[in-house]
């Protein structure tokens, strides 16, 4: 069985940038989610639509990720908040029971402080859950400590503390 898998959802290449922080820190192989069909250009329907997606709990066709996840020891999830609930690209990847088993950590981008609403949905849905981690959008003020956040995330998850 393989190790850790970090699969991640990013629009803006926030979450993609701490994957591959992570993935470096910890070892594990990286899977991004990309939707088949691509979000658009602009910025403000990027919101509309996303938000109204992720609203209604939407599960989009992905790409991306491997059949070969419940190979996986354990998962690490990485996705935006967008409207107070995770991208709806990580939806779908959810509704493998299997997939949803194997994930013990998640961290979050948040541009708007909406974490808790977001974490409060997926704890539900992640049986496994032990740690997250919320950091802020590279243009939010708040950014500046998400290296360290990410390596103290990183040390929980190699240290199988909480």
């Amino acid at each position: 069985m393989r190790k850790t898998a970090i699969v991640y959802y990013s629009l803006t290449n926030n979450t993609k940038e701490a994957a591959e922080y992570l993935a470096g820190k910890l070892d594990a192989d990286l899977y991004q989610i990309e939707t088949i069909k691509p979000m658009p250009k602009g910025k403000g329907m990027q919101m509309m639509l996303g938000g109204m997606k992720a609203t209604f709990g939407m599960h989009p066709a992905i790409k991306g990720v491997s059949d070969e996840l419940t190979e996986y020891a354990e998962i690490v999830l990485g996705t935006p908040i967008w409207a107070g609930k995770n991208a709806p690209a990580v939806n779908t990847l959810l509704k493998s029971k299997e997939v949803r088993e194997k994930i013990t950590a998640v961290f979050t981008f948040s541009g708007g402080g909406d974490n808790d609403k977001c974490m409060a949905g997926l704890q539900k849905k992640l049986p496994n859950l032990k740690h997250t981690v919320a950091l802020a959008d590279r243009n939010n003020k708040l950014a500046s400590e998400n290296e360290r956040k990410l390596d103290t995330f990183a040390e929980e998850l190699l240290n199988g503390k909480r």
